[in-house]
């Protein structure tokens, strides 16, 4: 195998190890070790001074990839990038820094099968057939797998354990450098979800949901790049505990009881062009259709109860927060002609919070 293999990595070591494990017992490949990469994130945001993990976990994670795999790179960010810029990193390291063709990303949440490299190597291996194709992914459907003899192809949900395209990759970055903008701005964790979602408002695809995934998605909705999965399940997700996971939300999906193909069919599945471009049609015209009759009424909805910190600040606004956060309001005209429309109602906050009034006023912060 040539294709280089980046991993992400937070604060689950033991996810992590299993990971690691299960691509070490990979078989049908000759797994170069060399070209293994953690992307292993940070503790401490640097936009907002939380710690977000520990220091012990983020040391076991390294240790427990070297311990897998000696030979492999690690690439420690020193602080908290979150998982979207975490993910940035991975891919442009992959298609601009060793100018890859094609790359496979895993997130530590995921166990492989045996033949899990060996089926995205055949999927590739058609690659020069289908120049529309953007991600492919073999963790398979966990409620109604295929035949593990005649496996075929279903849509892509989950960005999990996949492989992407340096031609997808390329195309979606203009398209994607709003919604980059915002995660560069802002704790991936306390994302600004209103503004996130407003983002589709210039696009002709949208959702009513703000994370990276779903950015991506849309994306290669509008621009025209497929997204596929193996029918049969060549991996099984275990992520009980995580951003998007709890035990029980774990155990409503079902994926305890996954069942994991351990042999490799008699023929790989073919892709065919109309089915590529069948799927890449319905999920344009989906993602067009909540554009046109949901986006909006959804945001209507949203607004009632969410608001975006980097909007520009009304009068009204200025108010407000002087009210929350000072016990009065400013003392001279001159301050709402240097804020109001001026300013984002997120600046003139954190300024605020930063003044030794404020401190004193909430004396319950503590500011470093």
């Amino acid at each position: 195998m040539t294709t280089p293999i980046v991993i992400y990595a937070f604060n689950r070591p033991d996810y992590l190890e299993r990971l690691c494990l299960s691509l070490q017992a990979q078989r049908g490949v000759a797994l170069n070790e060399a070209e293994v990469h953690l992307l292993q994130d940070g503790a401490v945001s640097p936009r907002s001074g939380v710690r977000f993990a520990e220091d012990a976990a983020i040391e076991a994670n390294v240790a427990a990839f070297r311990r897998v795999f000696p030979q492999g790179q690690v690439h420690a960010a020193p602080q908290n990038l979150g998982i979207a810029l975490n993910l940035q990193r991975g891919e442009s390291l992959v298609f601009e820094t060793l100018k890859a063709e094609v790359g496979y990303f895993f997130e530590e949440d995921l166990e492989l099968g045996p033949f899990y490299l060996a089926t995205l190597e055949a999927i590739r291996a058609q690659l020069p057939a289908h120049s529309r194709l953007g991600y492919f992914a073999a963790y398979g459907n966990h409620r109604a797998p295929g035949d593990p003899q005649r496996p075929g192809f279903i849509p892509l949900e989950h960005h999990w354990g996949f492989g992407l395209t340096r031609r997808c990759w390329q195309a979606m970055q203009p398209w994607l450098a709003p919604f980059l903008q915002i995660w560069r701005e802002s704790d991936y964790q306390a994302r600004p979800h209103l503004r996130l979602v407003e983002a589709y408002l210039g696009k002709a695809v949208a959702s009513t949901q703000s994370s990276q995934d779903v950015s991506k998605t849309m994306a290669c909705a509008e621009l025209g790049f497929g997204r596929i999965n193996t029918d049969v399940c060549y991996a099984r997700y275990i992520g009980k505990q995580g951003q998007s996971f709890s035990a029980a939300s774990f155990a409503r999906h079902g994926f305890e009881g996954t069942e994991v193909a351990t042999a490799l069919p008699p023929e790989p599945p073919r892709l065919a062009a109309g089915q590529l471009e069948a799927l890449i049609q319905a999920k344009r015209a989906h993602h067009a259709r909540i554009r046109q009759e949901q986006l909006e009424p959804h945001l209507a909805e949203m607004r009632k109860r969410l608001f975006n910190p980097d909007r520009l600040a009304t009068r009204a606004d200025v108010e407000e927060i002087w009210r929350v956060l000072m016990d009065r309001l400013p003392e001279d005209e001159g301050y709402y002609e240097r804020n109001v429309g001026q300013r984002t109602v997120r600046q003139i906050r954190t300024s605020l919070l930063r003044g030794r009034e404020a401190r004193a006023k909430s004396f319950f912060l503590k500011v470093p």
